[in-house]
């Protein structure tokens, strides 16, 4: 097949995990792959570490720049990419050695345009693992799409390779987190069906310490609030169903960001950001659209609000203990 894949992985300090995860792309059984490795400004020996592999597999291609930010790193390897399709792969993650090869027949036999994957947490990939010959695969429409999507939170653009066709000029916004909720809600509007895995087939790495996401809460997480209305706002064309359930992702969305401002009050002082979250979820929040700790939100007081958040805060930390204890009888 002489479809070109271009892969685009955003690279920074990640010289712990970047050889499996290079390692992993250059052993794909599909072998027509254009590997983009955008160096994004990395303090450790991650560049050296692209450089290296490039030196022995002319399918890698490695550009350094200042660091700006893995949208920065991921539009710059847009801008850079040659492929009929387009993936993306977190540099601390890795995929199994058959993902593109069945991510790109299936796409091609089916002439689709979008084709995702299903993924497992690395601590749940055991070594030695019998590969599962058995190919899950299933054609989507978009409104069956959206519900999984956004019911199980599957956002992430590395789930998908995308026909160059509709990325055209589609760029992620620079300088935010949660861009994925963004670019992947603006290209499903887009089709009328993609295909779907539900073979494991790309690994998600939970175990990496440094991770943006399992980072502290801080003024750039804060900056990221307006993901969640963002799906409310880019929903309201489909079902009730749909809408119901963008409307509890933004829920969730949103109290996580209220309850992380209770503990570091140092990013809202004054309660602004605190209050714009209550009103917006007040707008929203109903009867059908119930959601008990949006709920609480509204109707209680801040101060009590408080009091409730620390309480609950300490009975899930009682609750996992006395897990972790049966566990370990």
């Amino acid at each position: 097949m002489n479809i070109l894949i271009s892969i685009i992985i955003p690279v920074y300090n990640v010289e712990d995990y970047l050889d499996r995860c290079i390692e992993s792309l250059i052993n794909q059984t599909y072998k027509n792959l254009e590997i983009i490795l955008v160096n994004d400004g990395s303090k450790d020996s991650s560049g050296a570490i692209c450089d290296r592999y490039a030196l022995n597999d002319d399918r890698i291609k490695v550009y350094h720049i200042e660091n700006g930010g893995s949208s920065i790193a991921r539009n710059y390897g847009l801008k850079k990419s040659k492929g009929d399709y387009i993936g993306f792969v977190d540099s601390d993650d890795w995929v199994k050695p058959e993902m593109f090869e069945q991510l790109i027949s299936f796409a091609i036999k089916n002439n689709l345009k979008v084709i995702e994957t299903s993924s497992v947490h690395s601590h749940l990939v055991k070594e030695g693992t019998v590969k599962n010959n058995i190919i899950t695969a299933k054609i989507e429409d978009k409104n069956t799409a959206l519900k999984r999507i956004i019911k199980n939170k599957r956002f992430a653009v590395w789930r998908r390779i995308y026909q160059r066709s509709i990325l055209q000029d589609r760029y992620f916004i620079e300088g935010i987190l949660h861009q994925d909720v963004y670019y992947t809600l603006d290209i499903i509007n887009e089709v009328s069906q993609i295909g779907y895995f539900e073979n494991q087939h790309y690994v998600y790495n939970v175990q990496n310490p440094t991770s943006v996401i399992r980072s502290d809460y801080s003024i750039k997480k804060l900056n990221s609030i307006n993901a969640g209305k963002y799906v409310v706002d880019n929903t309201t064309q489909y079902s009730n169903d749909i809408q119901d359930l963008a409307k509890q992702y933004m829920f969730e969305f949103l109290t996580h960001h209220y309850d992380a401002l209770y503990f570091n009050q140092n990013l809202d002082k004054d309660g602004v950001h605190r209050k714009n979250i209550r009103n917006t979820i007040k707008k929203y929040h109903s009867r059908k659209n119930f959601n008990f700790y949006s709920y609480a939100i509204v109707i209680l007081p801040p101060v009590l609000y408080k009091i409730f958040l620390f309480i609950n805060k300490k009975r899930i930390k009682i609750q996992s203990k006395i897990s972790q204890t049966y566990k370990n009888v």
